[in-house]
């Protein structure tokens, strides 16, 4: 049995297909997961209707701007250290400095990623942080799951305090590295 398929352009610019029969009616993309409006079967190359995006408050802006900061003042610092003042330092001086970029870096990534992550819990694709970033490691693999780690066991929605968060646990991984590896410094 041959069904009538709908064909449109998803909003990510992906050729999707529907039955004909959800002509009308809302789908979701494949490909990126977002949620169309299949086109009625009479309209030859329609585009689709997009649902409506909730609002998005001045919190997330701002939030990203603290989140490029740390982490281009992260970067820049690494930069300076590794690339710039090397040389001129002992082994205890780069243990000691570590923290000043390595956590800029760890706070404006995670932060970035939570703010992706609690956008799939807002756009219905999730319903907790856990399941959001499990839908990461389902795609990233498995490697991905020591990153991730924080999101599998935080509840909150607020990508701050996750960040934060993250930046504590990865504090303590950072400081057993150490303790490991040069315990006399």
């Amino acid at each position: 049995m041959n069904r009538q398929q709908v064909e449109f352009h998803a909003s990510c610019g992906h050729l999707i297909s529907a039955p004909a029969d959800r002509a009308g009616q809302d789908v979701r993309c494949p490909h990126c997961h977002q949620v169309v409006r299949a086109p009625s079967a009479d309209v030859p190359y329609a585009s689709p209707v997009l649902v409506p995006a909730p609002a998005v408050s001045a919190e997330p802006t701002a939030l990203t701007a603290l989140y490029v900061t740390a982490l281009v003042a992260g970067v820049l610092g690494a930069a300076c250290v590794y690339l710039v003042m090397f040389n001129e330092l002992s082994e205890s001086e780069l243990i000691t400095i570590t923290p000043l970029w390595f956590f800029p870096i760890v706070f404006g990534l995670y932060g970035f990623v939570s703010q992706r992550l609690l956008r799939r819990i807002a756009a219905g694709r999730a319903g907790s942080l856990g399941e959001a970033a499990r839908m990461s490691i389902d795609v990233a693999g498995f490697w991905a799951v020591p990153v991730l780690f924080p999101f599998l066991v935080l509840r909150w929605r607020s990508s701050l305090l996750v960040s934060l968060a993250a930046a504590g646990f990865w504090a303590v991984l950072l400081w057993l590295f150490f303790a490991v590896l040069f315990p006399t410094l």
